[in-house]
């Protein structure tokens, strides 16, 4: 599992995740994550290169939203293949870490209600 991140402005970060998001792509992705999550303020999570995600990846990607949340930012996931995208609808997560199928839209979904 491979993390890229890249400010998109002073508060935006892009975090590229490309692989499986089993048990052990979520372990190797974990701490860095985390510490992205706890240190900006708006997350925008592209998943296109992700091909599968279990149990553990979506507790990772919720436990990112929610560091970001407390500090009064947002998560937003960008682009997941169908199958991932189901699994997060499925599961309710996109309640708490809305779903985009572009940057335009994410960055969109960052604006306040």
């Amino acid at each position: 599992m491979q993390l890229e991140s890249e400010e998109i402005t002073g508060e935006v970060t892009r975090v590229r995740l490309t692989g499986t998001m089993d048990l052990a792509g979520a372990e190797e992705i974990g701490l860095r994550l985390s510490v992205l999550a706890g240190s900006r303020k708006y997350l925008l999570v592209d998943l296109e290169g992700v091909s599968f995600l279990s149990s553990m990846g979506i507790r990772g990607l919720l436990g990112a939203a929610k560091t970001v949340l407390r500090r009064g930012g947002k998560m937003v996931l960008i682009k997941p293949n169908a199958t991932v995208e189901k699994v997060l609808t499925a599961t309710g997560c996109d309640g708490l870490m809305p779903i985009a199928g572009s940057d335009e839209e994410a960055l969109g979904l960052l604006a306040p209600a």
